[in-house]
């Protein structure tokens, strides 16, 4: 009996081990992939302070360079929001209106201290229509993790959410990754 229990002890660890060692390397494989994409946005960061005005073409040109569906599957988007004063809500429409988007309104609609609309979003398909001018402050928990990044200027991931771009079957949970510009 004693070897028989020793065997399986034996078994039993190196088991064990297997798992810690292929847990260790999902782990690092989830830590790189989130620097890829962190990398992204530091080079989203690096485009606007380059410039006095990216254009909804040149965000476009950035995005497709990155090769985003090709290298990173399970990327929905990449994106851009302007932050909005109130007072400026108005006059930020009319503007987005005249770049070719005659119904774009902030969404959702109601009185907020401050919006964020999601401006340039790509690849600008069906799916990422619907997040467009969506006031991502307007939701709690993707408030919180733009708020901390604006707070500390590092990069930040928010919690477990519902993408805009999922429909009604099928959902994926979702979550997001914000540096501010």
């Amino acid at each position: 009996a004693y070897s028989l229990w020793f065997t399986y002890q034996y078994y039993e660890e190196k088991e064990q081990l297997n798992l810690e060692v292929k847990s260790n390397e999902i782990i690092n494989l989830l830590k790189n992939r989130m620097a890829l994409y962190e990398q992204i946005l530091k080079g989203a960061v690096g485009l606007f302070n380059a410039s006095n005005n990216v254009s909804r073409k040149e965000w476009a040109t950035f995005v497709k360079e990155h090769k985003l569906n090709e290298k990173f599957k399970g990327m929905q988007g990449f994106g851009y929001s302007e932050v909005v004063l109130p007072k400026n809500k108005q006059e930020h429409e009319e503007r987005i209106k005249k770049e070719g988007f005659p119904n774009f309104k902030i969404r959702p609609s109601g009185q907020r201290e401050l919006y964020t609309s999601i401006i340039y979003l790509e690849p600008f398909d069906k799916r990422n229509k619907r997040a467009f001018g969506y006031d991502m402050f307007s939701e709690k928990v993707r408030r919180n993790a733009m708020t901390k990044a604006i707070q500390s200027g590092e990069t930040k991931l928010s919690g477990k959410i519902k993408l805009l771009q999922e429909y009604t079957q099928d959902i994926q949970p979702g979550f997001l990754m914000y540096l501010p510009v």
